[in-house]
């Protein structure tokens, strides 16, 4: 489409030029003049000749108009069909994007992508996750459209943005805006939106910790905090961090049989009951108490209680068949 848009304008031009010299050399008209009749022989707009032509002219006017107007008209053809197209392409965009919106449940709004939203969106991604884009500009909007990504121009502290993401339906949000003051705002209207949504929020201001606690985020993370952990880990501790960055970043990096789950315990049990830890492939890594402690060294009279969240890793069948067997532990 482009491309004979492209080939038609400069056929145009050829022939604009050819016009404007072929009236110079013939007639002896001034650039302009020769400029201007060309205009009009081209366009066919039906104004008389500007000046008196000699025999050689009108047969030059003659050729003129044989080829010029066909690509007169080619030229014409094809703005027509590039400004339909584009309005065709961009509606049919749009209303592909309204669906796929409408189709979302149990999915993830990511607000802000920036670098720190951008790379959420590549992690859900690769993890398989339902999510949706919140962003103020519209800078994304043909990468959205190239990946598929369900997406939202507008700005995400906007009740009626949140809404058209479908944060009612949602499991969670990103709030990654630069600003946090502005993720703490977005926190609190999400959470009037969606009571049981859990809000992961970016803070860059360490003072701002306690008014995140109050606007009952439920996860706050300083994106130069982490960085500055892996750095020191992967100068100081570098098989450590290779360990966080395969198991718990780049998942995709990881073995498809390999997978790695966070459980969530709803009655009393130990690690010998559910089978972790003594059965090959499958091991206990983290449990998260309910008031918040965590306990990284586990034995397998490791108590467990309801609230507290057990995090594993191990072979696919290892833990499709001994945990499928103790789901009565856990939800």
């Amino acid at each position: 489409m482009w491309r004979r848009l492209f080939l038609a304008t400069a056929l145009f031009a050829v022939f604009l030029c050819l016009g404007t010299i072929g009236y110079v050399l013939i007639e002896g008209w001034d650039p302009l003049d020769a400029f201007y009749m060309t205009i009009i022989t081209l366009s066919t707009v039906g104004f008389g000749e500007i000046r008196n032509l000699s025999p050689m002219g009108r047969i030059f006017t003659s050729f003129l108009i044989l080829g010029g107007i066909g690509t007169a008209c080619y030229l014409f053809s094809a703005i027509t069909e590039t400004v339909v197209s584009g309005q065709l392409s961009k509606v049919i965009g749009e209303r592909r994007n309204r669906k796929a919106l409408e189709g979302l449940k149990d999915h993830y709004v990511v607000c802000g992508y920036g670098k720190v939203g951008r790379k959420i969106c590549d992690l859900l991604a690769a993890e398989g996750k339902p999510y949706a884009v919140v962003e103020r500009s519209d800078r994304h909007l043909e990468h959205f459209r190239e990946r598929n990504i369900p997406y939202v121009i507008g700005n995400a502290i906007e009740k009626e943005n949140l809404e058209a993401a479908g944060i009612k339906r949602a499991r969670g949000l990103f709030a990654a805006l630069g600003d946090s003051s502005k993720n703490i705002y977005l926190a609190l209207i999400a959470k009037s939106l969606n009571p049981g949504i859990r809000v992961v929020a970016r803070n860059e201001d360490e003072e701002a910790r306690l008014i995140f606690e109050a606007s009952r985020v439920d996860a706050m993370v300083q994106p130069s905090k982490v960085g500055a952990l892996r750095m020191f880990l992967a100068m100081v501790r570098p098989q450590v961090a290779d360990l966080i960055e395969e198991v718990v970043v780049d998942r995709a990096d990881l073995p498809e049989e390999i997978l790695v789950e966070d459980l969530q315990v709803k009655e009393e049990t130990t690690l010998r009951d559910l089978g972790i830890k003594t059965i090959r492939g499958v091991y206990a890594v983290l449990v998260k108490r309910a008031d918040g402690r965590k306990d990284y060294v586990l034995d397998e009279e490791t108590r467990l209680a309801p609230g507290d969240s057990l995090l594993v890793i191990g072979h696919e069948r290892d833990l499709e068949a001994k945990l499928s067997e103790k789901r009565a532990f856990l939800a």
